[in-house]
């Protein structure tokens, strides 16, 4: 099977396409036969080597993360898929060498999910962890009805699932992002937009129940300005502070940090694939890319001016 791959950690030269055995599922997984699979910047980020301490596995790796496709195999345990079943879902990029961006991948029962009849493959794999991490970033943000919301970043993948996922709960949702970006943004439910390049961050109003940072760029001084009182200030980026200080921070009361460590959560794809059914969530796709140009997809979403999604198509 062709798998995109690369065999050293540091920069993005030696990836490439490579002819490699279909993976065999082990007790607990599927095999699914890809059709699509989204791009995320942490696909190249972990390439790169912007999160050793947290990548385990060693290389070779496969790229990749977000899926959908059908089940072609099943592993020793598994009863709730059958083969050829549509399926759509995420692996841990972080601890897993074998990845999405190949015509086979062998996926953890609990990270696939049943893919809906009306759901195509290419809107699928596209929604599949941004629609997750939307989720996860408004329950941590304790995002409800007339909560107000501002979404930094929210032209961007998870930023505009996240926008349409408060406005859905019910939220009043301010939206960061640049001019260009705003009638998109107001199409999607937002009910307010500010431009990032021409109105600094401590301009921006206060007054947030929650701040979702989506970039995330925002200093810490900002969020308490940003936030009121007992705000939830959530980013998708953690990092030392978000698990070792914040906790012990939190409970004094004031503003609350919270970082979005993503898992398989059947709830969160549930509340999604609803959405969707509804017509209350799109996800923007703004490029198709099939596999064998997979290394321009990975230069479009390094260009950090991605609209929405980038999917690649597997034959």
């Amino acid at each position: 099977m062709l798998a995109l791959r690369y065999h050293s950690i540091g920069n993005l030269a030696g990836v490439r396409l490579e002819d490699i055995p279909v993976p065999v599922p082990a007790a607990g997984e599927v095999l699914v036969r890809i059709r699509a699979a989204s791009l995320n910047p942490v696909d190249w980020k972990i390439a790169t080597g912007s999160f050793r301490l947290l990548v385990r596995g060693g290389v070779p790796r496969t790229m990749g993360s977000d899926f959908a496709g059908d089940v072609t195999a099943i592993g020793s345990g598994v009863t709730t898929f059958a083969r050829g079943d549509r399926v759509l879902g995420f692996i841990d990029p972080f601890r897993r060498t074998g990845g999405t961006f190949a015509e086979f991948a062998a996926v953890p029962v609990n990270f696939a999910h049943h893919l809906p009849a009306d759901l195509g493959y290419i809107d699928a794999a596209a929604l599949a962890c941004v629609g997750a991490t939307a989720v996860m970033l408004c329950n941590l943000g304790r995002v409800g009805n007339r909560s107000k919301v501002l979404v930094n970043g929210a032209s961007g993948g998870v930023g505009h699932v996240a926008v349409q996922v408060a406005r859905a709960r019910g939220a009043e949702v301010t939206a960061i992002a640049s001019a260009a970006r705003h009638e998109f943004i107001r199409s999607l439910g937002a009910n307010s937009c500010i431009d990032y390049r021409t109105e600094p961050m401590r301009g921006w109003p206060g007054g947030f129940d929650a701040v979702l940072d989506c970039v995330p760029n925002i200093p810490r001084s900002v969020q308490r300005h940003l936030l009121g009182r007992k705000g939830h200030y959530v980013t998708t980026v953690p990092n030392a502070a978000t698990f070792m200080i914040d906790p012990l921070i939190n409970r004094c009361g004031g503003v609350q940090r919270h970082g979005v460590m993503l898992r398989p959560d059947t709830a969160a794809m549930n509340e999604v694939v609803g959405y969707v059914a509804q017509g209350r969530l799109r996800c923007a796709i703004e490029r198709e890319f099939p596999l064998r140009q997979a290394r321009d997809a990975i230069e479009r979403s390094r260009s950090g001016r991605v609209q929405g999604k980038i999917v690649l198509r597997v034959p």
